[in-house]
């Protein structure tokens, strides 16, 4: 199977959600899937078999990207979005593996380019979302739809927790 992963965080980095990623990656190589990494421009290569990483420009004032949201994600996650049309119009995937709030992009390739996606879902980006920026609270029904769709329409969702 030809795997598009979509990590939007930088990778690899010994935290969180890039671990989780990396073992991922350990299990789809060992399958012998092929797979392409989609990444930020922070972190260190890992060499697996049939993994490839790409990453998204480095700019000088794009560094040291923290867990959560903030301007600095956000302007990865556009130039990560960007790298990825670029490498759906060079290869042919099978599948999309959508980490975090790469699903919303994974979301608009199965519109586009009808390629089905899994959500890797660490937790609820709406919830996320309202408890960093409570003054954002009423737009918590539009989020909670936003969310709801991409987990509604994805193949198969992996939440990490039960709730």
């Amino acid at each position: 199977m030809k795997i598009l992963l979509l990590a939007p965080h930088p990778f690899y980095q010994d935290r969180g959600t890039p671990i989780a990623v990396d073992l991922v990656l350990k299990v789809l190589s060992e399958r012998g899937d092929i797979v392409d990494v989609l990444t930020f421009h922070e972190g260190r290569d890992v060499l697996y078999p049939h993994v490839s990483i790409y990453r998204i420009p480095a700019w000088p004032f794009l560094c040291i990207i923290r867990p959560g949201f903030s301007w600095k994600k956000l302007v990865c996650d556009g130039m990560l979005c960007a790298k990825m049309l670029i490498l759906l119009y060079k290869k042919q995937y099978d599948l999309i593996h959508a980490v975090e709030e790469s699903a919303f992009m994974a979301l608009v390739v199965k519109w586009l380019f009808k390629i089905p996606y899994l959500y890797d879902m660490d937790s609820s980006l709406a919830q996320q979302m309202i408890e960093k920026y409570p003054r954002l609270a009423y737009l918590s029904t539009a989020f909670k739809f936003c969310e709801s769709r991409i987990v509604k329409s994805a193949s198969i969702v992996m939440p990490v927790c039960e709730a």
